[in-house]
Order: C-alpha cells, then sequence, then structure tokens
C-alpha cells in the first residue's frame, strides 16, 4: 500500500481507517468481540514486540483492527507464497521469515531496531490443539537481540471460529471472540547467561509470558454453580459423566440431575452437608447440586479409619450425611460411628423424590434464576471443604473457595492441553483434592467428559476400563500406577495421550516401566490440599525427568533456608507459595490460621524442602518433618525411601523411620516387608547412589502390611504407633 499511495499519505489513511470500521463492524456483529486491556498498550515506545497465541486466520487481522498501531506482522515465507494467501501475506503490513535461513532473522532485528512495532506468533503456525504448541526460539532470539519491550496479547476463542484448525463440526460461525492485552514486559536481559543457552532460555521466557497471560485472561471472577450452568447450557447433549454402574449424563442432563438433587437437599437446615460416597455419576451431580444452592459440601475419606471420620464430622458440626448403604457394607464401616446423624442413602432417593421436584428441577434448568447470579465477593466464600491426608497427624479441615479451584483449573489449562475430545478416567476418591479439581471438575471446564471409577485398588478392572473406553488422560499416584502397570496388558493404555502422576513421587521403575512397555510418559506434578492442589506440573512443552515441573502461572513462590541443610545459593529450601488458589484456611483452626494470614502474609508454608534447578524445574528433596537430623547432619528419610524403592522385589515396599538416639540424636529404621533386605545389601545400594554412610539404616523391622492411606500414600502415624509391638529383625 506504501508503493500504491506512497505519494497520497492521507488516501492510505482514509482506507486503513475505513478497513479498520469494517473490520470492527463484522468482529462485533458476529463475534461479539470483547476487548479488555487496551490502556496496557503503548502510545510511544522505542522498540517493541507484540506476542500472541495463534488460533486462526483472522488472528492478524483482528489485532491489526483492535490495537490500532502500524505495526508490522511476521509471516512465514512459504505460507506467504501459498496461492489463496499470496495477496494479504506479500504486502506493506507483512514482514516475511525465511525459517529455513538463519540470516533471514538479521533483517527482522533490523525492522525492530528501526522502531517497526512487530507482531510475532512465536508458535510459528495455527494451533491444532486449542492450547499454546511448541515456541520457536527465533522470537526469543529477535527479542532479547533487540532489547524489545514486549507486549503480550490473549486472544480467547479464535479457535472454535470458522477460520481455525479446529474439527470441522465443532467450529461455529458466531463464536465469540476475547481480545486482552497485558500490561508491557520489561526487554529479555541474557548477558550473564551462556551464549548457547540464551535463545533456549528467551523462548522459554515467551512460553512463560503467553501462559501468565492466558491465565490472566482466563481466570475471570466467577463460582463453581454459575460455570456449571454455564458449560451445562453450551455443551447440550455430549457426554459429561459415565462410571461403572452404566450410568452416565450428558451436560444438559448433568444439569438437570444436579437441580433435582439440589433441591431436594436444600431442605436440609444445615450450610454443611457431608459426602460419604465412591467415585459415581450421582456423587458429582450431588457436589454441583449443592453448590447450586449455595450449601458447602464436606467429603469425607473413609480411608482413614473411625477415629479419624468421626474428628471430621465433629470439626465440620455434621448433622446430615449423603451416604450409601451398599457402599458403608463395601469399606466396613460400622454405623455407630454415625450416631446423632441423619444418614441420608441414596438408594432411597429415587422414592423420595417426586414427580414435583423432578419437574421443577427440568424447568430450574432452563430458567436457573438466582442460582446463575453471584452476590458481590462470593468467589470468596467457602465451596468445599477437605480434610489432609493426615499422614503425619490429625487431619486438618482445608476451606477451598470458589476462586481456589477456579483458578487452579485455570492454572492448569495453560499448561496441558486439554481438548474437548479428551476422555479422562478418574479412579482417585473424590475426597482427595487431586481426585475432585482434576479428576472431576476440570474436565467440564475443558469441555471433556470423564469416567468416575469407585476405586483406585481394582489394579485389573482400571486399565480394562482404559482400554475399553478409550480414555485419553488418567490421573493417578504412584503407587496406584504401580500396581495398574503390573496386572494391565500392554495394548491397554493404547490411546492414552497424557498419564499424570501427583500425591507422591514419581518411581523409576513406574516412570520406565509405563515407558518401555506402554509407550506412555508418566508426568509427574506436585501440589497440596490447600493449593488446590496443583502446585506445578510437567507437561509435553516442559519436562524434566526427575522434577515435579515449573510453578504454575498466576503463583508466587520463595525459598526460606533452613538450618543444616544446604541452600545450594538460593535454590533450595523450604518452599512457600502464594495465589488465587491457595485456600482461604483452616476449618476451626485459628492458631495456623494466624499464622498463614497474618504471620506470613498470605504464604502457605508447603513444609516441604525443594530445589529449583537451572532451567527452573522444580525439584522435591522431601517433606522437611522428613528429615532427620543424624550427628549433625540432615538427612531425607523420603530420599531414602526411594533410592530403596524396588531393590527387594517389585511387590516388596520400604518405609524409613527415624527414632532417637543418645549418642548420635536420632538412628533410622527401615520398615519392610521383604525378607531378603539385609544390612550389607542396604548399604552398598545406598552408598551407590550416593548416600553417606549415616544415611543407611541402622535397624530393620519386617512388616507384613505397612498401612497405608487412601491415596496410597504411607500412613507414617500409624506405622509409628506399630512400631512399638514389631520388634527387630536385625
Amino acid at each position: 500500500m506504501d508503493r500504491m499511495f506512497g505519494k497520497y499519505p492521507i488516501l492510505k489513511t482514509i482506507i486503513e481507517e475505513g478497513c479498520r470500521l469494517l473490520f470492527k463492524i463484522y468482529f462485533c456483529l458476529v463475534h461479539r468481540v470483547r476487548v479488555k486491556g487496551m490502556e496496557n498498550v503503548p502510545k510511544e515506545f522505542e522498540k517493541l514486540i507484540i506476542i500472541s497465541n495463534h488460533e486462526s486466520l483472522i488472528d492478524g487481522v483482528l489485532l491489526w483492527t483492535y490495537l490500532d498501531l502500524k505495526l508490522k506482522i511476521l509471516v512465514n515465507r512459504t505460507r506467504a507464497q501459498e496461492r489463496w494467501f499470496k495477496f494479504f501475506m506479500q504486502s506493506d503490513y507483512t514482514v516475511p521469515l525465511d525459517t529455513m535461513n538463519p540470516y533471514s532473522l538479521k533483517g527482522i532485528i533490523e525492522r525492530v531496531n528501526k522502531g517497526a512495532p512487530l507482531l510475532v506468533f512465536p508458535e510459528g503456525r495455527m494451533t491444532r490443539t486449542g492450547s499454546l504448541m511448541k515456541i520457536y526460539e527465533g522470537t526469543g532470539f529477535v527479542a532479547y537481540k533487540t532489547g524489545a519491550r514486549i507486549l503480550p496479547i490473549h486472544l480467547g476463542n479464535t479457535y472454535s471460529t470458522i477460520f481455525s484448525r479446529k474439527e470441522e463440526s465443532r467450529r461455529k460461525i458466531f463464536a465469540p471472540i476475547t481480545v486482552t492485552a497485558g500490561k508491557v514486559l520489561e526487554p529479555i536481559v541474557l548477558e550473564d547467561m551462556p551464549p548457547k543457552r540464551r535463545k533456549k532460555q528467551a523462548a522459554g521466557m515467551i512460553y512463560k509470558a503467553l501462559c501468565d497471560m492466558t491465565y490472566e485472561a482466563t481466570n475471570e471472577t466467577s463460582t463453581i454453580s454459575r460455570e456449571f450452568i454455564r458449560f451445562c447450557k453450551e455443551n447440550g447433549s455430549r457426554i459429561l459423566y459415565k462410571d461403572s454402574t452404566g450410568k452416565e449424563a450428558s451436560y444438559k442432563r448433568a444439569l438437570t440431575g444436579a437441580f433435582v438433587l439440589g433441591g431436594y437437599l436444600s431442605r436440609l437446615p444445615d450450610k454443611h452437608i457431608g459426602l460419604l460416597l465412591p467415585n459415581l455419576t450421582v456423587t458429582a451431580l450431588m457436589f454441583m447440586g449443592l453448590e447450586l444452592f449455595r450449601k458447602i459440601p464436606v467429603f469425607l475419606n473413609y480411608s482413614t479409619g473411625p477415629a479419624a471420620l468421626r474428628h471430621a464430622m465433629e470439626l465440620a458440626d455434621l448433622t446430615a450425611i449423603i451416604t450409601s448403604r451398599q457402599f458403608l457394607e463395601r469399606i466396613r464401616v460400622n454405623q455407630s460411628v454415625f450416631e446423632g446423624r441423619n444418614l441420608i442413602f441414596v438408594e432411597d432417593l429415587r422414592e423420595e423424590i417426586g414427580l414435583k421436584q423432578k419437574l421443577t428441577g427440568i424447568i430450574r434448568s432452563v430458567f436457573p434464576g438466582t442460582c446463575s447470579q453471584m452476590r458481590p465477593g462470593e468467589e470468596k466464600e467457602t465451596a468445599v471443604i477437605l480434610f489432609t491426608s493426615g499422614s503425619e497427624g490429625v487431619p486438618k479441615g482445608v476451606c477451598l473457595s470458589h476462586e481456589n479451584i477456579i483458578s487452579n483449573i485455570r492454572q492448569a489449562l495453560t499448561k496441558v492441553d486439554v481438548r474437548e475430545t479428551d476422555y479422562f478416567l478418574n479412579a482417585l476418591p473424590i475426597f482427595h483434592s487431586f481426585g475432585l479439581t482434576i479428576g472431576t471438575v476440570l474436565p467440564m471446564f475443558a469441555r471433556a467428559k470423564v469416567f468416575l471409577y469407585v476405586s483406585p485398588l481394582h489394579y485389573r478392572i482400571v486399565p480394562e476400563i482404559a482400554y475399553d473406553e478409550g480414555c485419553t488422560i488418567f490421573v493417578g499416584t504412584n503407587t496406584f500406577l504401580n500396581g495398574y502397570s503390573k496386572k494391565a496388558h500392554p495394548y491397554d493404555f493404547h490411546s492414552m495421550r497424557y498419564i499424570f502422576c501427583g500425591a507422591e513421587a514419581l518411581s523409576d521403575s513406574v516412570f520406565e516401566r509405563y515407558a518401555k512397555v506402554y509407550g506412555v510418559r508418566v508426568m509427574s506434578g506436585y501440589g497440596a490440599t490447600e493449593c488446590s492442589p496443583i502446585i506445578s506440573i510437567n507437561n509435553s512443552l516442559e519436562h524434566e525427568y526427575g522434577t515435579v515441573g515449573k510453578i504454575l502461572p498466576g503463583m508466587e513462590y520463595k525459598l526460606v533456608p533452613v538450618e543444616g541443610i544446604d541452600n545450594k545459593q538460593g535454590r533450595a529450601g523450604k518452599l512457600y507459595v502464594k495465589g488465587k488458589n491457595v485456600m482461604t484456611g483452616y476449618l476451626k483452626n485459628e492458631k495456623a490460621n494466624e499464622k498463614f494470614r497474618v504471620e506470613d502474609h498470605g504464604w502457605y508454608d508447603t513444609g516441604d524442602i525443594v530445589e529449583i534447578t537451572d532451567e527452573g524445574f522444580l525439584k522435591i528433596a522431601g517433606r522437611l518433618k522428613r528429615f532427620s537430623k543424624i550427628s549433625g547432619e540432615m538427612i531425607s528419610l523420603t530420599a531414602v525411601e526411594e533410592a530403596l524403592a524396588g531393590q527387594f522385589g517389585e511387590r516388596k515396599e520400604a518405609a524409613v523411620m527415624a527414632v532417637s538416639d543418645e549418642r548420635k540424636g536420632e538412628r533410622l529404621i527401615l520398615v519392610t516387608n521383604s525378607k531378603d533386605a539385609g544390612q550389607k545389601d542396604i548399604r552398598e545400594i545406598l552408598k551407590a547412589k550416593g548416600f553417606s554412610d549415616i544415611a543407611c539404616p541402622r535397624e530393620i523391622r519386617y512388616m507384613k502390611d505397612i498401612p497405608k492411606l487412601g491415596t496410597g500414600k504411607i500412613d507414617y502415624v500409624r506405622l509409628k504407633e506399630l512400631l512399638k509391638t514389631v520388634k527387630s529383625e536385625r
């Protein structure tokens, strides 16, 4: 256009503004475009690079229309020469890049240095997943070479338009679009880094900026009930929940079912309603129904024994508990535990819920009224109460708000490309935060579906379900994944795109078996109930074996030095985190809340000793409570356990405990169900893995059944009690 109207700049401006106006009319009428953060777009700058996710053919035009900058769009030279795109991509508004010629970057750098604002799609192509794909290093190279400031942009839902590469049947002509501009980032400075690492590091920083921008743009204030209504209305007849009883619920039927169940339960006078049920469709609908009518579900952990169950009910002041007769018989819980409380059995609901309640539920699903509205500040109110595992003490009640759970889901979805076509398999108990947030609620936010299975301990059945249903995403713990891997057929996990491991460390043997036998890479993550739960996670774009991934967007962290533990020049220490996903507080525990809210200013103390690698990945050394001070040296009991895991046979387990010692302060004891474990063998194994002599257990005790929690983790409280009755074998 400069060549055509070089002598008539006014005419060029008129044509440009006319085109912008026409495009705005189209975008407003057809896509109802919402624009946010335009105040962040700089009016004056010396050098500027605009980065954005790339979901459709109209992305460049969309940004050119709304940013109102004389920007240049970086395009692939090969793409620009294609017949259908030649007219649009070979113009004065584009800068072609030859990806096969590294010297072509020199011309791009010169353009930026001359002050031309450059629009770059760092992925280099339109996404095929709806999420961020790999970031090319060229963008990072241009950014740090020019010293330009960076403006991150997020385009929302252009992937659903007819201009994307999404499956054709799922595209929409009138798909709504959002354009969100973030705050301008300072130039990338990498002068202190070796030249060979600069490109990769800069690309990583670009990826982080886009992830942060995605989280900022998508994490809008809402409640679980509002989001449930919205997603159910949008997805209609598509399946949301399915379970082993053959029950399945589409999004539409799930909404109706939740209104029917929630309406029936809303007559209960209590705010807190207990849920003691396995993973079933009805359990998920009970949870959503209670949310719709602003009741607070309290999930009870049935794996920790009657004493812990009684403690949880008293702590939450529960008088009404929804459960199942068949389920109580299966888990062998004596009903005397619930003395004085109102038990509501799901087996009775079919008879108790009449035609009137069902019709009311159907009408409410069409006209939700106040259930779809949000009171001021409601997002910060408690949405659910979960209980910690109690592996190191009495279980604590954790109050998670709507904001906590929704924020954590949005954080996770910036890192993992969950698609509408994905099918989750969740056998983790819903009373576990991983099983609730990631295994039950997140699939809804991704418009996917989920199969809920009643028990993670059915090692033969769970892999068969994965095969029979064609599931694509699987969540579990190392203990459960280990069990499945020994019973599954090599073809059972053929459809799996991702397997995520959390709650405990991923062992070498489990990782290798899934990779070698099933051809699936297990991704390890890390979290805590108090964080809703994910803190960090590995993904297909950022993965470093032996770590638990990078801290999620929207979270701050700090490392506090611990006496006796090498802080590795500030890269190791006790981890504290802060973010919208961190709990509102503990239930009836003012002492703990005072420290969390006041003394630590909202920072959550994870109690874990971690190390941040050079690439920014999180490596867990162990819980501070699981460190022992021997002869003045801090020894990680978790690290010793991991080193000995699987050394005495596939089905043999090892737990390391510390007891007092008059001479050295403490000494280590190995508890194992292997009678072949010998002192000499243990010493050689640990020495070969770099452990000092003081890290070797001085005593071995045999225990046929090492106590476990419902998540598969070792129950150290129970183990400590049992050790008093178990004699030394060596």
